[in-house]
């Protein structure tokens, strides 16, 4: 069963942030075969890129401006044990940039993770904004929530069965320029179950259009086929 194991932030929670490249500096102590999800967001109609790999081979989930003035887009990786440099992001825009990093630690570090699952969509305003759940198609999944606003919000008030932030920040303020905040919840499967819905309310600020996405990632053994019949068909 998959662990959440760290995240990190460019601003923290209520700090400021308006540089076109974000430098993230990863947890601590992560192992290979971690999963690194990093989000990026910006006020506007930014496009966004890898500036610096890390020597990591990254996965890009998609761009989305579908809330005004909510830019945001995912990229995700399979950590291979060693960071060349702290990891880093590209924004056309230099405005209320942020960039948050999520990691996983699979049940076993030799398995590989992939995606399935994804859905973003843009919220009409509303105080409560919710993410509808989703049956995932394989057992031993993370399955993400995201929420962006173009306004500082604060939130609360975290409802779904078996979802959670765990040590993450009840959100992720950026108060450069004109203000936005993110916030995340996720959900840990050993079994390829319904997550049910899960909603979050703003607190502060409320009722602001909102921009979520979901993203269901699993892990699996490799298995490898020898046609020459010298090593078989082995997998863990």
């Amino acid at each position: 069963m998959p662990t959440f194991f760290g995240a990190t932030s460019v601003p923290v929670d209520n700090g400021t942030n308006a540089t076109t490249t974000i430098t993230l500096t990863p947890p601590a102590s992560m192992l290979e075969g971690d999963l690194v999800v990093v989000y990026v967001q910006q006020r506007g109609t930014a496009t966004f890129s890898v500036n610096n790999t890390g020597g990591q081979a990254w996965t890009e989930i998609g761009r989305n401006i579908t809330t005004a003035n909510v830019a945001m887009n995912t990229f995700w990786a399979t950590f291979n044990g060693t960071w060349d440099a702290n990891p880093s992001f590209n924004f056309s825009a230099g405005t209320n940039t942020s960039a948050i990093m999520l990691v996983f630690r699979p049940d076993n570090a030799t398995n590989i993770w992939s995606t399935e699952q994804i859905a973003t969509t843009a919220a009409a305003a509303a105080a409560t904004i919710t993410v509808t759940g989703v049956t995932p198609a394989n057992g031993s999944n993370v399955t993400i929530a995201s929420w962006m606003t173009a306004d500082d919000n604060t939130w609360g008030t975290l409802s779904g069965t078996n979802w959670t932030k765990g040590t993450l920040s009840a959100q992720y303020r950026n108060l450069a320029g004109n203000d936005q905040s993110a916030t995340f919840a996720y959900q840990i499967q050993t079994t390829a179950a319904p997550t049910n819905n899960v909603a979050q309310t703003q607190l502060t600020l409320g009722n602001d259009a909102t921009t979520w996405r979901r993203i269901t990632f699993y892990e699996s053994s490799f298995v490898s086929f020898d046609p020459f019949g010298t090593m078989g068909i082995y997998g863990l």
